[in-house]
């Protein structure tokens, strides 16, 4: 059992090492470390359901859950580990509240991660030909191209989170 559970926390640790991400305030993460990431969260993931009581498992589950940028996931496996009477540091809690925290904002944005970085390559892309005119122009053209219906509601959020015309949707939310 700890030797399949050592095996995959390297695998977590390598996708973590490529992700390029130091910090809780996640980007998606670079290409890379995907395959290594989706791997590290598959056999975690069978892992906690033959052995539900793994607190250490469900630690690392999470840890991979947030890297791919899945809050919600994360908040929950963290939470579980906790229950089975994980260690209740100050960092364990911290992380705990900062789960939370992108969670909502995550839920704010209206707008899967996948589908921001999506954005962010068009944005770069034709921001590379253009300069910003300050405006939301290309966001809004992509936004209405994808997402019709709820477009100007997704610009609402973009600019709650700082993101107030196609430059900063790009530097401050992708």
């Amino acid at each position: 059992m700890s030797d399949d559970l050592q095996r995959l926390k390297e695998v977590l640790l390598t996708g973590q090492r490529l992700s390029m991400e130091s910090s809780y305030d996640r980007r998606q993460p670079d290409k890379k470390a995907l395959p290594h990431l989706r791997e590290a969260r598959s056999g975690l993931g069978a892992f906690v359901r033959a052995h539900p009581d793994a607190a250490e498992a469900w630690l690392s589950l999470s840890v991979a859950e947030e890297c791919l940028l899945n809050y919600p996931a994360a908040r929950r496996y963290l939470e579980r580990y906790l229950a089975l009477g994980g260690e209740r540091s100050k960092n364990v809690l911290k992380r705990l509240v900062l789960l939370k925290e992108y969670e909502r904002k995550w839920a704010g944005l209206m707008i899967a991660p996948e589908q921001l970085e999506s954005l962010g390559a068009f944005l770069e892309v034709e921001l590379e030909r253009t300069a910003c005119d300050h405006s939301f122009r290309l966001t809004e053209d992509w936004l209405n191209k994808y997402f019709m219906p709820k477009a100007k509601q997704i610009l609402e959020a973009f600019e709650k989170h700082g993101g107030y015309c196609d430059c900063e949707v790009l530097a401050n939310l992708v």
